[in-house]
C-alpha cells in the first residue's frame, strides 16, 4: 500500500450532474472537487481499520462518479498514519494546510481522534469520525468541528449489557486495551452490569501491541467468571482469541467482544463460533437499503463488508447528503446543515444530536456463528435496540 494514494471521482459525459434532484451545469466541476482526507492506519498493525475506511471510500467514489457533489467531483486524499496519534496530526495538518480539505475522517485509532479532533477548532475543518470509539470524544472532548456517525464505546457496551441483563450469566471478568476506547467501554460496560445486579470479578488493561496474553488467560481462569467481556482492537483481539482458544479457556469462560468483528472471525476462524458481542454493523441486518449495499460490496472487492466498511460508507454518504442540504462546501454552513438532521442508513433511521454530534442510530448484539452460504463464520443478530436506547445523555457517557 502506497503511502500517498489518489482516487478521484471522474466527470460524468452529458449536459449537467445531479444530486438530491438538483441539476449542476459543467460550471459546477469548474470550481474544482471536494477534497475529504484519509488520515488512516494504512499499515501497521491497526491496518486492517485504514483498509476498510479506504474500500468503502473506493465504493463510494464508483457510486457517485456520474454525479459528485453539487455537480462537483469528489477527491480522497490518503496519508498513512501507521496507528500513531503524534503522525496522525501530522498528517492530517498537511491534508489541511498543503490538500485544502475540508473534511477529515478514516481516523483508526481514538488515540489518534482525541489528538486530531482537538485540532479541528484551530484548523476550521470537520472531523467525521466513523470508527473511533472513545465515548470522550462526543462527551468532555466535543467541540463544533466533530461528527461522529459510528456507534461508540459505550454504545457498544450499552447493547451487550442490555442482552446480558437476560442472560444467565452472573459474573463477569473485563479486559480492555490501555488506551481510551479500551478504558471507556470498560468503564461503561462495568456501570452497566453492576446496575443489572451482576457482578465484574476484575478488570485489566493489557498494553496495545500485546503479543502474549498467557498471564491475563490465567488471571481469567482463576476468577471463575462466567464471561470475559474483551475491548481489544484489531491483532490485539485475534492474538487473544487463538491463545484463549489454544489454552482451552473459550469452553470455560464465555468471549464477550465489545466489537464483534468479521476480520476477527476470518482470521480465528472456527474456534471464535459461540462469541457473542456489539456490532456497530453487521453485514447481516436484513434491510433492502443493506442488501443492495453488500452486493455492490462485493461485487467491487469480492468480500463481505465489516463493520468499518458499513459505517464509514454511511458517513460518506451522509456528509454528501448534508453537503448538498447546505448548497455548499462551506464549513460553518455544512456543521449547521448537519446538526438534527436524519439519514437513511444501511441498518435503519439515523438522526444527528445537535447537542453532541452522535449520531441516535440502532444497537445489535451478535453471536459468531458458522453459515455454509459463507466461507467463513458471520455475524448473526441476536437482539436490536433502538438508538434511543442505546445512545448516552447529551455530552456523557451514562445511560438513563
Amino acid at each position: 500500500m502506497r503511502r500517498r494514494d489518489f482516487l478521484k471521482v471522474a466527470v460524468a459525459g452529458g449536459a449537467g450532474a445531479s444530486l438530491g434532484g438538483r441539476i449542476y451545469p459543467r460550471a459546477a466541476w469548474a470550481q474544482g472537487p471536494i477534497k475529504i482526507g484519509m488520515p488512516a492506519a494504512l499499515s501497521g498493525a491497526y491496518a486492517q481499520y485504514g483498509i476498510q475506511a479506504k474500500r468503502a471510500a473506493d465504493l463510494f467514489a464508483r457510486d457517485v462518479k456520474a454525479k459528485g457533489i453539487l455537480g462537483r467531483p469528489v477527491e480522497f486524499i490518503f496519508e498513512d498514519t501507521a496507528g500513531d496519534p503524534a503522525t496522525a496530526v501530522r498528517k492530517a495538518q498537511k491534508l489541511v494546510e498543503k490538500d485544502g480539505v475540508k473534511f477529515l475522517t478514516g481516523v483508526a485509532l481514538s488515540s489518534e481522534a482525541l489528538a486530531v479532533s482537538a485540532k479541528c477548532p484551530e484548523w476550521k475543518v470537520i472531523f467525521m469520525s466513523t470508527i473511533n470509539g472513545a465515548g470522550a470524544l462526543t462527551a468532555k472532548s466535543f467541540h463544533r468541528y466533530f461528527f461522529r456517525v459510528n456507534t461508540s464505546g459505550p454504545m457498544g457496551a450499552r447493547a451487550v449489557s442490555l442482552y446480558l441483563a437476560e442472560s444467565p450469566m452472573k459474573r463477569f471478568f473485563a479486559l480492555g486495551s490501555d488506551y481510551a476506547w479500551g478504558r471507556d467501554s470498560v468503564a461503561s460496560f462495568t456501570s452497566q452490569i453492576m446496575a443489572a445486579k451482576k457482578d465484574i470479578v476484575a478488570t485489566e488493561f493489557p498494553p496495545v501491541g500485546t503479543k502474549d496474553f498467557a498471564s491475563y488467560i490465567a488471571k481469567i481462569r482463576q476468577s471463575r467468571a462466567d464471561g470475559v467481556y474483551l475491548v481489544l482492537p484489531g491483532q490485539d483481539a485475534t492474538i487473544y482469541l487463538k491463545q484463549a482458544h489454544q489454552f482451552g479457556l473459550n469452553r470455560e469462560v464465555k468471549p464477550i467482544m465489545e466489537i464483534l468483528e468479521l476480520e476477527n472471525m476470518k482470521a480465528v476462524g472456527d474456534a471464535m463460533v459461540g462469541a457473542i458481542g456489539s456490532s456497530r454493523y453487521p453485514f447481516t441486518v436484513d434491510t433492502p437499503k443493506n442488501r443492495e449495499f453488500v452486493k455492490r460490496f462485493h461485487e467491487l472487492h469480492g468480500l463481505y463488508p465489516d463493520m468499518f466498511d458499513g459505517e464509514t460508507y454511511e458517513g460518506l454518504e451522509w456528509l454528501a447528503q448534508v453537503i448538498a442540504k447546505a448548497g455548499t462546501d462551506d464549513v460553518e454552513k455544512v456543521i449547521d446543515a448537519w446538526e438534527d438532521s436524519s439519514y437513511d442508513g444501511l441498518e435503519g433511521p439515523f438522526f444527528m444530536r445537535k447537542c453532541d454530534h452522535q449520531a441516535v442510530q440502532p444497537g445489535f448484539a451478535v453471536e459468531c456463528v458458522k453459515d455454509p452460504k459463507y466461507p467463513h463464520p458471520i455475524p448473526k443478530i441476536l437482539a436490536t435496540y433502538p438508538g434511543e436506547k442505546v445512545t448516552p445523555k447529551c455530552r456523557t457517557e451514562e445511560f438513563s
